[in-house]
Protein backbone atom coordinates (compact mmCIF):
# COMPACT_ATOMS: atom_id res chain seq x y z
CA UNK A 1 0.00 0.00 0.00
CA UNK A 2 2.87 2.11 0.86
CA UNK A 3 6.18 2.50 -1.22
CA UNK A 4 9.41 2.26 0.48
CA UNK A 5 11.94 4.91 -0.59
CA UNK A 6 15.94 4.72 -0.67
CA UNK A 7 18.02 6.85 1.55
CA UNK A 8 21.29 7.43 2.12
CA UNK A 9 23.05 5.81 4.99
CA UNK A 10 25.37 8.49 7.34
CA UNK A 11 28.28 6.89 9.36
CA UNK A 12 27.50 3.92 8.69
CA UNK A 13 25.05 3.58 11.74
CA UNK A 14 22.45 3.06 9.69
CA UNK A 15 21.78 0.85 6.69
CA UNK A 16 19.72 1.03 3.68
CA UNK A 17 17.07 -2.00 2.97
CA UNK A 18 17.44 -3.47 -0.43
CA UNK A 19 13.57 -3.29 -1.06
CA UNK A 20 13.68 0.47 -1.29
CA UNK A 21 12.48 2.70 -4.32
CA UNK A 22 13.35 6.39 -5.22
CA UNK A 23 12.09 9.31 -3.67
CA UNK A 24 9.29 10.82 -5.04
CA UNK A 25 10.41 14.62 -5.60
CA UNK A 26 8.76 17.58 -3.48
CA UNK A 27 6.91 19.91 -5.86
CA UNK A 28 7.51 23.35 -5.37
CA UNK A 29 4.80 25.26 -4.18
CA UNK A 30 3.58 28.64 -5.39
CA UNK A 31 4.57 31.76 -3.45
CA UNK A 32 1.86 33.39 -1.44
CA UNK A 33 1.71 37.42 -2.06
CA UNK A 34 4.75 39.48 -0.60
CA UNK A 35 3.89 41.44 2.86
CA UNK A 36 2.14 45.10 1.93
CA UNK A 37 3.91 48.25 2.67
CA UNK A 38 3.32 51.57 3.09
CA UNK A 39 4.35 53.73 0.05
CA UNK A 40 3.23 57.26 1.88
CA UNK A 41 5.13 59.54 3.95
CA UNK A 42 4.50 62.32 6.23
CA UNK A 43 2.54 64.87 4.82
CA UNK A 44 2.67 63.55 1.33
CA UNK A 45 -0.99 64.81 0.82
CA UNK A 46 -0.91 68.06 2.67
CA UNK A 47 0.16 71.60 2.69
CA UNK A 48 3.66 72.57 1.09
CA UNK A 49 5.48 74.52 3.60
CA UNK A 50 6.56 78.00 2.25
CA UNK A 51 9.85 79.15 1.99
CA UNK A 52 11.32 81.67 4.22
CA UNK A 53 12.52 84.04 1.99
CA UNK A 54 10.01 87.07 1.94
CA UNK A 55 10.35 86.99 -1.65
CA UNK A 56 8.69 84.12 -2.83
CA UNK A 57 8.29 83.34 -6.90
CA UNK A 58 5.29 82.84 -8.92
CA UNK A 59 5.69 78.91 -9.78
CA UNK A 60 6.62 78.24 -5.74
CA UNK A 61 3.47 80.21 -5.16
CA UNK A 62 1.60 78.33 -7.72
CA UNK A 63 2.49 75.05 -5.23
CA UNK A 64 1.89 76.13 -2.16
CA UNK A 65 -2.10 77.09 -3.56
CA UNK A 66 -2.19 73.87 -5.73
CA UNK A 67 -1.29 72.17 -1.97
CA UNK A 68 -3.85 73.94 0.27
CA UNK A 69 -6.32 73.02 -2.31
CA UNK A 70 -5.68 69.58 -2.13
CA UNK A 71 -5.91 69.74 1.65
CA UNK A 72 -9.07 71.25 1.41
CA UNK A 73 -9.94 68.25 -0.84
CA UNK A 74 -9.03 65.62 1.17
CA UNK A 75 -11.06 67.09 4.28
CA UNK A 76 -14.22 67.20 1.77
CA UNK A 77 -13.92 63.26 1.07
CA UNK A 78 -13.63 62.55 4.64
CA UNK A 79 -9.79 62.23 4.90
CA UNK A 80 -8.70 65.16 6.78
CA UNK A 81 -6.14 63.21 8.47
CA UNK A 82 -4.13 62.76 5.09
CA UNK A 83 -2.99 65.95 5.52
CA UNK A 84 -1.12 65.40 8.65
CA UNK A 85 -0.17 62.16 8.85
CA UNK A 86 1.43 59.26 6.65
CA UNK A 87 -0.29 56.74 4.99
CA UNK A 88 -0.42 53.37 7.12
CA UNK A 89 -0.04 50.24 5.89
CA UNK A 90 -3.01 47.88 4.93
CA UNK A 91 -4.43 45.72 7.52
CA UNK A 92 -3.37 41.68 7.61
CA UNK A 93 -6.84 40.90 6.45
CA UNK A 94 -6.51 43.42 3.34
CA UNK A 95 -3.52 41.17 2.26
CA UNK A 96 -6.06 38.63 0.87
CA UNK A 97 -4.78 34.66 0.74
CA UNK A 98 -1.43 33.20 1.64
CA UNK A 99 -0.42 30.66 -0.37
CA UNK A 100 2.18 27.96 0.82
CA UNK A 101 3.27 24.68 1.56
CA UNK A 102 2.98 22.39 4.39
CA UNK A 103 4.89 19.00 4.94
CA UNK A 104 4.26 16.35 7.17
CA UNK A 105 7.13 13.55 7.42
CA UNK A 106 4.94 10.48 8.59
CA UNK A 107 1.64 9.02 7.76
CA UNK A 108 0.86 8.78 11.62
CA UNK A 109 -2.43 10.02 13.50
CA UNK A 110 0.27 12.79 15.05
CA UNK A 111 0.00 14.47 11.89
CA UNK A 112 -3.81 14.93 12.46
CA UNK A 113 -3.50 18.67 12.69
CA UNK A 114 -2.68 19.69 9.40
CA UNK A 115 -5.07 17.22 7.45
CA UNK A 116 -7.55 18.15 9.60
CA UNK A 117 -7.06 21.81 9.05
CA UNK A 118 -7.37 21.56 5.12
CA UNK A 119 -10.07 18.98 5.52
CA UNK A 120 -12.10 21.19 7.52
CA UNK A 121 -11.30 24.24 5.80
CA UNK A 122 -9.50 25.96 8.86
CA UNK A 123 -6.44 26.84 6.58
CA UNK A 124 -9.31 28.62 4.47
CA UNK A 125 -11.25 30.85 6.98
CA UNK A 126 -7.96 31.46 8.08
CA UNK A 127 -6.78 33.17 4.56
CA UNK A 128 -4.49 30.40 4.07
CA UNK A 129 -4.24 28.16 0.79
CA UNK A 130 -2.06 25.46 1.70
CA UNK A 131 -0.78 22.86 -0.10
CA UNK A 132 0.25 19.51 1.76
CA UNK A 133 3.10 17.66 0.82
CA UNK A 134 3.93 14.04 1.98
CA UNK A 135 7.78 13.54 2.59
CA UNK A 136 8.79 10.62 4.32
CA UNK A 137 11.81 10.69 7.09
CA UNK A 138 13.81 8.88 4.58
CA UNK A 139 13.91 11.28 2.08
CA UNK A 140 15.40 14.41 3.71
CA UNK A 141 12.01 16.57 4.84
CA UNK A 142 14.57 18.83 6.45
CA UNK A 143 15.99 19.65 3.22
CA UNK A 144 12.74 20.54 1.80
CA UNK A 145 12.56 23.30 4.51
CA UNK A 146 15.56 24.77 4.01
CA UNK A 147 15.64 25.18 0.58
CA UNK A 148 12.05 26.37 0.31
CA UNK A 149 10.53 23.65 -1.45
CA UNK A 150 8.01 23.72 1.44
CA UNK A 151 7.62 26.30 3.81
CA UNK A 152 6.01 24.35 7.07
CA UNK A 153 6.67 21.01 8.27
CA UNK A 154 5.42 18.88 11.05
CA UNK A 155 8.45 16.78 12.54
CA UNK A 156 10.25 15.55 15.06
CA UNK A 157 13.77 16.04 16.30
CA UNK A 158 14.97 16.04 12.77
CA UNK A 159 14.67 19.48 12.88
CA UNK A 160 17.16 20.59 15.19
CA UNK A 161 19.60 17.95 13.61
CA UNK A 162 19.50 20.37 10.50
CA UNK A 163 19.65 23.21 13.23
CA UNK A 164 22.65 22.49 14.42
CA UNK A 165 24.38 22.30 10.93
CA UNK A 166 23.67 25.70 10.59
CA UNK A 167 19.94 25.56 9.28
CA UNK A 168 17.70 28.61 10.71
CA UNK A 169 14.73 26.36 11.79
CA UNK A 170 12.87 26.98 14.66
CA UNK A 171 9.40 25.37 16.18
CA UNK A 172 6.39 27.54 16.50
CA UNK A 173 3.63 25.16 17.82
CA UNK A 174 3.78 21.99 19.70
CA UNK A 175 0.40 20.18 19.08
CA UNK A 176 1.86 16.27 20.37
CA UNK A 177 5.39 16.20 21.99
CA UNK A 178 4.98 12.82 23.40
CA UNK A 179 6.58 9.96 21.08
CA UNK A 180 3.80 8.12 20.17
CA UNK A 181 5.78 5.04 19.52
CA UNK A 182 5.04 0.86 19.77
CA UNK A 183 8.36 -1.15 19.86
CA UNK A 184 7.11 -4.16 17.46
CA UNK A 185 8.66 -7.60 16.67
CA UNK A 186 7.87 -10.69 15.08
CA UNK A 187 6.37 -13.26 16.93
CA UNK A 188 9.26 -15.15 17.12
CA UNK A 189 10.92 -12.96 19.04
CA UNK A 190 10.42 -14.05 22.82
CA UNK A 191 12.57 -11.67 24.56
CA UNK A 192 15.24 -9.16 24.09
CA UNK A 193 17.86 -11.95 23.50
CA UNK A 194 15.86 -12.84 20.47
CA UNK A 195 16.96 -9.48 18.75
CA UNK A 196 20.36 -10.01 19.35
CA UNK A 197 22.38 -9.45 15.76
CA UNK A 198 19.10 -8.84 14.46
CA UNK A 199 17.92 -6.06 12.05
CA UNK A 200 15.46 -2.83 13.63
CA UNK A 201 13.76 -0.77 11.14
CA UNK A 202 13.89 2.77 11.17
CA UNK A 203 12.60 5.39 8.73
CA UNK A 204 16.11 7.04 8.84
CA UNK A 205 19.16 7.74 11.41
CA UNK A 206 18.14 10.87 13.31
CA UNK A 207 14.34 10.02 13.11
CA UNK A 208 11.50 9.80 15.30
CA UNK A 209 11.30 6.33 14.69
CA UNK A 210 15.14 5.90 14.82
CA UNK A 211 15.11 7.41 18.76
CA UNK A 212 12.01 5.46 19.43
CA UNK A 213 13.77 2.52 18.54
CA UNK A 214 17.03 3.85 20.14
CA UNK A 215 14.54 4.68 23.84
CA UNK A 216 12.87 0.90 23.27
CA UNK A 217 16.07 -0.92 23.06
CA UNK A 218 17.88 0.51 26.16
CA UNK A 219 14.88 -0.22 27.78
CA UNK A 220 15.34 -4.22 27.16
CA UNK A 221 18.77 -3.54 27.88
CA UNK A 222 20.54 -3.67 24.66
CA UNK A 223 23.29 -1.20 22.89
CA UNK A 224 21.90 0.42 20.23
CA UNK A 225 25.58 0.62 18.55
CA UNK A 226 26.43 -3.39 19.45
CA UNK A 227 23.69 -5.29 19.69
CA UNK A 228 21.83 -4.55 16.37
CA UNK A 229 21.32 -3.41 13.32
CA UNK A 230 19.54 -0.36 12.46
CA UNK A 231 17.74 -0.08 8.74
CA UNK A 232 16.61 2.42 7.27
CA UNK A 233 12.78 1.64 5.70
CA UNK A 234 12.07 5.53 4.34
CA UNK A 235 8.33 5.57 6.30
CA UNK A 236 6.29 3.87 9.02
CA UNK A 237 4.22 1.79 7.42
CA UNK A 238 7.23 0.34 4.95
CA UNK A 239 8.66 -1.03 8.73
CA UNK A 240 5.85 -3.01 9.21
CA UNK A 241 6.10 -4.37 5.41
CA UNK A 242 9.68 -4.67 5.94
CA UNK A 243 8.64 -6.95 9.15
CA UNK A 244 6.17 -9.02 6.90
CA UNK A 245 8.66 -9.76 4.43
CA UNK A 246 11.72 -10.69 7.53
CA UNK A 247 13.60 -7.62 6.50
CA UNK A 248 13.77 -6.76 10.14
CA UNK A 249 12.94 -8.41 12.96
CA UNK A 250 11.40 -5.37 14.98
CA UNK A 251 10.86 -1.51 14.82
CA UNK A 252 9.25 1.74 16.28
CA UNK A 253 5.69 2.03 15.06
CA UNK A 254 2.92 4.23 14.72
CA UNK A 255 -0.67 4.79 15.08
CA UNK A 256 -2.68 3.42 12.89
CA UNK A 257 0.26 1.67 11.93
CA UNK A 258 0.15 -0.12 14.94
CA UNK A 259 -3.07 -1.35 15.09
CA UNK A 260 -2.37 -2.90 12.12
CA UNK A 261 0.37 -4.06 13.47
CA UNK A 262 -1.35 -5.66 16.19
CA UNK A 263 -4.60 -7.44 13.74
CA UNK A 264 -1.19 -9.00 11.80
CA UNK A 265 -0.53 -10.65 15.50
CA UNK A 266 3.10 -8.82 15.90
CA UNK A 267 4.06 -8.27 19.88
CA UNK A 268 4.77 -5.46 21.43
CA UNK A 269 7.44 -5.50 23.80
CA UNK A 270 7.77 -1.22 24.36
CA UNK A 271 5.34 1.57 24.81
CA UNK A 272 7.86 4.08 24.07
CA UNK A 273 5.04 7.02 25.40
CA UNK A 274 4.84 5.40 28.51
CA UNK A 275 8.63 5.89 29.02
CA UNK A 276 7.65 9.35 29.66
CA UNK A 277 10.23 10.59 27.52
CA UNK A 278 8.83 14.47 26.25
CA UNK A 279 10.78 15.92 23.14
CA UNK A 280 9.17 17.07 19.83
CA UNK A 281 7.08 14.88 18.87
CA UNK A 282 5.37 15.81 16.21
CA UNK A 283 5.94 19.90 16.39
CA UNK A 284 5.76 22.68 13.31
CA UNK A 285 8.67 23.95 12.51
CA UNK A 286 9.44 26.92 9.57
CA UNK A 287 12.45 28.81 8.98
CA UNK A 288 13.60 31.62 10.83
CA UNK A 289 13.91 34.17 7.84
CA UNK A 290 10.35 32.92 6.93
CA UNK A 291 8.96 34.53 9.98
CA UNK A 292 11.07 37.61 9.14
CA UNK A 293 10.32 37.39 5.45
CA UNK A 294 6.19 36.85 6.12
CA UNK A 295 5.56 36.84 10.03
CA UNK A 296 1.72 37.45 8.86
CA UNK A 297 1.78 33.66 7.43
CA UNK A 298 3.11 32.55 10.04
CA UNK A 299 0.49 33.59 12.62
CA UNK A 300 -2.10 32.42 10.65
CA UNK A 301 -0.69 28.67 10.10
CA UNK A 302 -0.20 28.53 14.12
CA UNK A 303 -4.32 29.87 14.67
CA UNK A 304 -4.94 27.47 12.07
CA UNK A 305 -3.09 24.30 14.08
CA UNK A 306 -3.97 25.31 17.31
CA UNK A 307 -8.11 25.63 16.06
CA UNK A 308 -7.41 22.40 14.34
CA UNK A 309 -6.51 20.30 17.41
CA UNK A 310 -9.30 21.71 19.27
CA UNK A 311 -11.27 20.45 16.36
CA UNK A 312 -9.87 17.16 16.73
CA UNK A 313 -10.66 17.26 20.24
CA UNK A 314 -14.30 18.13 19.74
CA UNK A 315 -15.21 15.91 16.73
CA UNK A 316 -13.88 12.24 17.03
CA UNK A 317 -15.76 11.17 13.95
CA UNK A 318 -14.87 13.50 11.67
CA UNK A 319 -11.26 13.29 12.58
CA UNK A 320 -10.91 9.27 12.30
CA UNK A 321 -12.39 9.84 8.69
CA UNK A 322 -9.62 12.63 7.82
CA UNK A 323 -6.95 10.05 9.70
CA UNK A 324 -8.54 6.66 7.33
CA UNK A 325 -8.38 9.28 4.10
CA UNK A 326 -4.59 10.25 4.64
CA UNK A 327 -3.20 7.20 5.95
CA UNK A 328 -5.99 4.99 3.50
CA UNK A 329 -7.28 2.98 5.86
CA UNK A 330 -11.52 1.89 6.08
CA UNK A 331 -11.16 -0.26 9.40
CA UNK A 332 -13.13 1.73 11.74
CA UNK A 333 -12.32 -0.01 14.65
CA UNK A 334 -8.61 0.64 14.07
CA UNK A 335 -9.57 3.95 12.95
CA UNK A 336 -10.83 4.67 16.75
CA UNK A 337 -8.35 2.85 18.36
CA UNK A 338 -5.41 5.30 16.95
CA UNK A 339 -8.08 8.27 17.58
CA UNK A 340 -8.83 7.12 20.86
CA UNK A 341 -5.02 6.90 21.52
CA UNK A 342 -3.84 10.65 20.27
CA UNK A 343 -6.56 12.61 22.11
CA UNK A 344 -4.58 12.45 25.75
CA UNK A 345 -1.21 13.85 23.91
CA UNK A 346 -2.92 16.49 22.06
CA UNK A 347 -1.53 19.76 23.05
CA UNK A 348 -4.69 22.34 23.84
CA UNK A 349 -2.19 25.04 23.86
CA UNK A 350 0.67 23.86 21.71
CA UNK A 351 3.90 25.85 22.80
CA UNK A 352 6.36 24.51 21.91
CA UNK A 353 8.79 24.29 25.50
CA UNK A 354 12.46 24.77 25.71
CA UNK A 355 12.52 22.12 28.06
CA UNK A 356 11.39 19.68 25.62
CA UNK A 357 13.49 20.82 23.10
CA UNK A 358 16.66 20.41 25.24
CA UNK A 359 15.55 16.56 25.72
CA UNK A 360 15.27 16.03 22.16
CA UNK A 361 19.31 17.39 21.78
CA UNK A 362 20.00 14.72 24.07
CA UNK A 363 18.72 12.85 21.44
CA UNK A 364 19.98 14.39 18.96
CA UNK A 365 23.69 14.62 20.13
CA UNK A 366 23.83 10.57 19.66
CA UNK A 367 24.11 10.84 16.16
CA UNK A 368 25.58 14.52 16.13
CA UNK A 369 28.26 15.25 18.46
CA UNK A 370 27.41 19.02 17.69
CA UNK A 371 24.03 19.15 19.85
CA UNK A 372 25.59 18.70 23.20
CA UNK A 373 26.41 22.78 23.30
CA UNK A 374 23.78 23.69 21.43
CA UNK A 375 21.41 26.51 23.00
CA UNK A 376 17.45 24.67 23.12
CA UNK A 377 16.39 28.13 23.02
CA UNK A 378 17.38 28.62 19.79
CA UNK A 379 14.98 25.98 18.45
CA UNK A 380 11.79 27.28 19.26
CA UNK A 381 9.75 30.62 19.08
CA UNK A 382 6.88 30.65 21.23
CA UNK A 383 5.42 34.46 20.46
CA UNK A 384 2.73 32.65 18.26
CA UNK A 385 0.85 30.71 20.99
CA UNK A 386 2.00 33.07 23.50
CA UNK A 387 -0.40 35.98 21.70
CA UNK A 388 -2.86 33.40 20.26
CA UNK A 389 -3.11 32.43 24.85
CA UNK A 390 -2.59 36.51 25.50
CA UNK A 391 -5.92 37.00 23.11
CA UNK A 392 -8.35 34.76 24.74
CA UNK A 393 -8.21 32.97 21.64
CA UNK A 394 -7.88 29.55 22.79
CA UNK A 395 -9.82 29.46 25.60
CA UNK A 396 -12.72 30.74 23.21
CA UNK A 397 -11.76 27.85 21.25
CA UNK A 398 -12.98 25.42 24.49
CA UNK A 399 -15.96 27.37 25.63
CA UNK A 400 -19.36 25.82 25.33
Amino acid sequence: MWSAVKTTSASGRIASSSAAISPKRVATSDRGPSRATSSGKPGSCGTPTPPTSSAIDPETKMLGVVGRAIAVLCAALGFAACASAPVTAPSASARGTIVLSLAYASVSATQAGAWVAKEQGIFERNGLDVKLESIAGGSSPTAALLSDQVQALQISVEAMSAGVEGGDIVYVAAPVSSPLFWFVALPTVNGPADLKGKKIGATAIGSATYFADVLALQKLGLDPDKDVTLTSVNNVPAILAAMQSGQVAAGALSMPTYSQAKKLGLKTLVNVADLGFKYPSSWLAVRKSFIERDREAVTRLVRSITEAIAYELAHPTETQAIIGKYAQITDQALLKESYDTLVPYLNKTPTPAIEQAAAGLKLVVMTNPKAKDADPARFVDTSFVDELARSGFIDKLYKP
